[in-house]
């Protein structure tokens, strides 16, 4: 069962986007930079795990519009600055509710928690 794929470098019309420094939003031309996430699956939630060295919380945005979820995080100003930015793409399965976001010493912790119709359950056996 997959809750969460990679929708790396994807428009919403899931055409490729090039990888140009013009793709990006600001006037200036930041650097690009990879976003490595780890992603933990427990048996209530996902767990992403992304380091943003540098990124303050006012310059992170953590965006859900499904199914997409989007990290962008831009440390420094101007020229100098850099963004890191990733694009996945959020099965049914995980309750758009139950996603939250914890950005403490450069790590961000993003919790997905499973829909209720996914959890495993215990059904009660009756004796007639």
């Amino acid at each position: 069962m997959s809750f969460l794929s990679l929708n790396l470098n994807r428009s919403k019309e899931n055409k490729a986007v090039p990888q140009t420094q013009d793709a990006t939003p600001s006037a200036t031309r930041a650097r690009q930079l990879p976003l490595p996430v780890d992603i933990y699956e427990g048996s209530d939630e996902l767990l992403l795990l992304a380091d943003l060295p540098g990124v303050e919380p006012e310059g992170l945005t953590v965006s859900f519009e499904a199914p997409e979820l989007r990290i962008e995080g831009r440390r420094g100003k101007d020229d100098a600055a850099s963004v890191y930015s990733r694009t996945f793409r959020v099965s049914e399965q995980i309750d758009p509710n139950g996603i939250s976001a914890e950005l403490v010493a450069g790590v961000l912790k993003l919790r997905l928690a499973k829909a209720a119709h996914t959890k495993p359950r215990k059904i009660e056996v009756r004796t007639g």
